[in-house]
């Protein structure tokens, strides 16, 4: 039962939230500012937020029948664990309302801990909206890789730096910005294979809107802007200038996009794209850890 469970919630997509928090308590960190109750807590509810919207949108795809008219790959189609029948909806839709109700009970600590925090707030509101309202209406009008990459970019970043600093900066927000841009990639090359179904069901996402030629070809332009912000932000000397050295990643993301253009049409021969999106993301937010790391000793 617990393989199900940790099929169920894409466990492997949860190292995101396990690289980005850290990520923003880096920079934190590097600025002399470290807590490390808040640290776990803010991971944990990260955490607790991303696996409800993995479980919340595993249940209304079911309920949609998406998931019935869709070729699942290990990256897209959701997690199987419904049509397979090894869990009931209930349960899932259970799961998914308790983890983000510890997402929202940590976030309400802070909020009470910080007197009610405008920043925190907003912080909050927005990410509840985009893991409680993805699947059911964010999606179906066409902006699940903007609230996808703002929630998992900037809001994630700078909310667990503020949360120790209790200041807003640039560097957060542009370190923020750069992988969350990365996110909404990862959302976007997977959404290739399902979108006939998604139009169907009335998913009317960036490649739905585009069409598919259109859209591989527009991929290469939005992983190399993530890596452009990172560029910029140095130039500005708003970033550590050690972040350079996510440009390690850049042959990653530019082998999906040459794979993406190559077979934006043929499910299969795009798995490898797929793959290389989400390994060019953890690289490089693994490597902008790394960066400030370094940079607090140096």
């Amino acid at each position: 039962m617990r393989s199900i469970w940790i099929k169920e919630v894409r466990a492997p997509f949860l190292l995101i939230p396990t690289i980005f928090v850290p990520v923003g308590l880096a920079i934190a960190w590097d600025q002399g500012q470290f807590n490390p109750l808040a640290a776990i807590l803010t991971l944990i509810g990260a955490l607790g937020m991303h696996a409800s919207v993995n479980m919340l949108n595993d249940y209304f795809d079911f309920r949609s029948g998406l998931d019935l008219a869709t070729t699942p790959t290990p990256f897209s189609g959701g997690s199987r664990v419904l049509p397979a029948k090894q869990l009931t909806p209930n349960s899932v839709l259970f799961a998914g309302v308790l983890t983000l109700c510890v997402g929202l009970g940590i976030g309400s600590y802070f909020i009470y801990s910080f007197a009610f925090d405008p920043v925190l707030i907003v912080i909050l509101a927005l990410a509840s909206i985009s893991v409680a309202g993805y699947s059911s209406v964010i999606s179906h009008w066409g902006l699940g890789e903007l609230m996808a990459g703002l929630s998992f970019g900037p809001l994630l970043v700078l909310g667990t730096y503020y949360i120790q600093t209790r200041v807003v900066s640039l560097e957060p927000i542009l370190v923020g910005t750069s992988l969350g841009i990365l996110v909404a990639g990862i959302l976007y090359i997977n959404e290739f294979p399902d979108t006939p179904a998604d139009i169907q069901t009335g998913r009317r996402h960036l490649v739905a809107r585009w069409g598919k030629c259109a859209a591989a070809h527009r991929f290469g332009f939005l992983m190399g802007s993530s890596y452009a912000i990172i560029v910029a932000g140095v130039l500005l000397r708003a970033v550590t200038p050690l972040a350079l050295i996510s440009l390690l990643a850049v042959p990653k993301a530019w082998s999906a996009a040459r794979t993406l253009n190559a077979n934006y049409d043929k499910t299969a021969e795009l798995i490898p794209g797929m793959a290389s999106t989400v390994m060019a993301t953890l690289l490089t937010g693994g490597l902008i850890l790394v960066a400030y790391v370094l940079a607090h000793f140096v």
